[in-house]
């Protein structure tokens, strides 16, 4: 009640709004947390954050659509000055949702802007490198891709398996069955 009682006097208070935003996020609020980063866009559009956890929340209530319009939106506020982890991951998920789309060109251009953003966005790699595999495109640079994120967590199932996946594909089998067994 305090919190809003502050946005009700001054509606351009961040750290407030983060704050409310933080207890909705905690809760899985996500009806919440909608109205928390719609009515802090207005107010504030220059914060990323609202427009992650907002495009992330219609992301799990599977409205893809209203999710990518968000990141645009969102990616559209990116600044030199911006965090470098959070742009890379506004356009990992937007290769995320244009691939749900079935808009892979967008999807690939979105991965490669993640990259440029930050350059080990493992999920990016994992998910670009996988797409890429599904297709039968590109294979050596999904398979150079996805060795990276199991470089980077050995332990991974998911990116052990991406990447088993790619070796087959390139008729790697030997190679394959060793990193499928781990």
């Amino acid at each position: 009640p305090i919190l809003n009682k502050v946005l009700e006097l001054d509606p351009e208070n961040t750290p407030a709004r983060l704050q409310l935003l933080n207890f909705a996020v905690k809760e899985e609020n996500t009806d919440q947390i909608i109205d928390i980063c719609k009515r802090a866009i207005e107010y504030t559009p220059e914060v990323l954050e609202y427009y992650y956890y907002l495009g992330l929340t219609y992301h799990q209530k599977e409205r893809t659509n209203d999710a990518l319009d968000i990141f645009k939106k969102g990616v559209r506020q990116i600044t030199p000055d911006s965090d470098k982890a959070i742009a890379s991951d506004f356009y990992a998920i937007m290769g995320d949702l244009y691939h749900i789309k079935g808009m892979n060109k967008d999807a690939y251009a979105a991965y490669d802007s993640a990259l440029v953003y930050k350059d080990d966005n493992i999920g990016a790699l994992n998910n670009y490198a996988y797409y890429l595999s599904i297709e039968k495109i590109d294979l050596d640079k999904a398979e150079e891709m996805s060795y990276r994120t199991v470089k980077a967590e050995p332990t991974n199932g998911t990116y052990l398996d991406t990447y088993a996946w790619i070796l087959f594909e390139k008729g790697k089998y030997v190679e394959a069955k060793i990193y499928i067994d781990q």
